[in-house]
């Protein structure tokens, strides 16, 4: 069977890696001079100094630390409020390029691809997977359903070993 490549960036599970329900979402603020749109299910990071009373984000760029998940859509350069969630602990499905089983349980590179501007929705998945701590992400399983197969566009499910809240973790 093969997947289907349709990269939607990061769905939340509501699970954790500590056996609870999901992470609560949080209240977070674009500000006006962030040039790249917020898609929702994008990746994002600290975005430097705010303007409101919460967090100021921007989109994660490959190799960067992530804060969380956003859930609202935010046009570039324009000042924007969003709620996320933050990523330390939580699981998500995402696509990534391809996978074999044995890559499960390595890590894998954030792909941070400009969303759907019609749709408001990410085009995030995964990209180059190995054992080193610098990925952004760790692979846990393969998300379990019946149009979903190891190989080219494998939708799994990860959790963030980069986090911006958190130390960082090699892999297996």
């Amino acid at each position: 069977m093969a997947n289907n490549n349709n990269p939607h960036g990061f769905r939340p599970l509501m699970r954790s890696l500590t056996g609870g329900p999901g992470a609560s979402a949080l209240s977070a603020h674009k500000i006006v001079g962030e040039g790249t749109a917020l898609f929702i299910g994008d990746a994002v990071q600290l975005g430097g100094s705010g303007t409101k009373f919460s967090a100021a984000i921007k989109a994660a760029a490959a190799s960067s630390s992530i804060y969380g998940i956003n859930l609202i859509y935010g046009a570039a350069s324009t000042a924007t409020d969003h709620i996320f969630l933050p990523a330390q602990f939580q699981l998500f499905e995402v696509q990534i390029d391809t996978v074999t089983a044995a890559q499960l349980q390595q890590n894998a590179a954030l792909v941070a691809t400009a969303g759907d501007a019609t749709l408001h929705l990410s085009k995030h998945s995964l990209g180059s997977i190995a054992t080193t701590n610098t990925l952004e992400w760790r692979l846990l399983q393969l998300y379990n359903s019946v149009d979903n197969a190891v190989g080219a566009y494998a939708r799994v499910i990860v959790t963030t070993i980069q986090s911006q809240i958190q130390d960082q973790v090699a892999g297996v």
